[in-house]
């Protein structure tokens, strides 16, 4: 059996006789960047990849360690445009990949199929279009926590193999140009934090009673979506929710009452539907201290008094009732609101003096 020093002076003898043997994957990963830089027409803000140098401490670069596997992206903003370089998929230990607010064109990138281990990426503001791939959520593995596409002009429906990301924390999808109806099966991603459908061309419908089960969501903005139906009550069952925008929709109904008990609510847009009845049922508390906006404008069928309760948030910036049948005094308290830059009670049955 060989000694130690013995197997210590083998492995000496191996690195002397093949010397690339430890250093051809920092190689690897120089040169992948340097295609990278090339494929996008070598921009000024990548011009310090210039292959001299230990690609670790180029900008927008991270790795694991000095001259090792890249493990982080971050070009945001970099006014980088054209096609998304296929290089970029050899990167095999990528986790996160930011190209978000710059050029870049084609459809989405299925090379970074093959960055297994990716838990971020982000590719909004570009101008990627076509049909997200029917595939995709299969093909991006379950590593991946963040999905960030809004700001494109992505078509067609949305995949429901997004719902085979059980880790995904993140899925925004808003301002494309995506049409059909929300897939139910997203109300299978029930680690959901953040989910924005906004700004698209959805076909009439309802929101999909799957999605009580994301119980997580801090937030959730579905505005202009073509939504119909009764508002969705299992939004009160949300303890998390921080930003609720359903604005610029038809629903109908009236506000679900536990709404105003969100103990971590701070922005509520139901602005532009169709709801009726009191703003709130109950006896006008509002257990939601944190609300900084909150705006119901231009449902034309909600009615009674404003509540009192409205008055005793002490962190409201924006108030919005106009546009609706609300009758009687607007509450003394509401001149106690030392926070409050926009109040609109306009287009509404009052009387009296706004209180001082």
């Amino acid at each position: 059996m060989a000694t130690v020093p013995c197997r210590a002076s083998l492995l000496m003898l191996l690195m002397l006789v093949h010397p690339c043997c430890c250093a051809a994957p920092a190689a690897d990963e120089r040169r992948l960047l340097i295609q990278i830089k090339r494929a996008w027409g070598d921009p000024s803000t990548l011009a310090a990849w210039d292959g001299s140098a230990d690609h670790c401490t180029w900008p927008y670069v991270t790795c694991v360690a000095p001259s090792g596997p890249v493990t982080s992206l971050s070009l945001a903003s970099t006014n980088v445009d054209g096609p998304f370089p296929d290089a970029i998929g050899a990167l095999s230990g990528l986790t996160s990949l930011d190209i978000s607010n710059n050029g870049v064109t084609g459809a989405f990138p299925t090379s970074v199929y093959r960055c297994a281990s990716l838990r971020y990426l982000d590719l909004s503001h570009n101008y990627l279009g076509g049909e997200l791939p029917a595939d995709m959520g299969g093909a991006l593995g379950e590593n991946l926590t963040s999905l960030v596409l809004n700001g494109n002009h992505f078509n067609g429906t949305i995949p429901t193999s997004l719902s085979r990301l059980r880790n995904l924390h993140s899925l925004a999808l808003d301002n494309n140009h995506l049409a059909g109806t929300i897939p139910a099966e997203l109300g299978d991603l029930t680690g959901l934090q953040t989910l924005t459908l906004l700004n698209n061309l959805f076909s009439v419908g309802e929101l999909p009673a799957s999605f009580k089960n994301l119980t997580k969501l801090k937030k959730f903005w579905a505005a202009n979506c073509n939504l119909t139906g009764d508002f969705p009550s299992y939004v009160a069952e949300m303890p998390e929710l921080e930003a609720l925008d359903l604005s610029g929709n038809a629903l109908t109904g009236s506000i679900p009452p536990g709404i105003w008990n969100l103990p971590k609510l701070q922005k509520v847009d139901l602005s532009a539907n169709n709801l009726a009845g009191e703003v709130v049922a109950t006896d006008g508390a509002f257990g939601a201290a944190n609300l900084v906006t909150i705006d119901l404008s231009l449902n034309h069928r909600l009615r009674g008094l404003i509540p009192e309760g409205l008055g005793h948030l002490p962190n409201l910036e924006t108030l919005n009732l106009s546009g609706n049948q609300l009758f009687g005094r607007i509450p003394r308290s509401i001149a106690k609101l030392g926070l409050l830059t926009q109040l609109d009670l306009s287009r509404n049955q009052l009387v009296g003096e706004i209180p001082a």
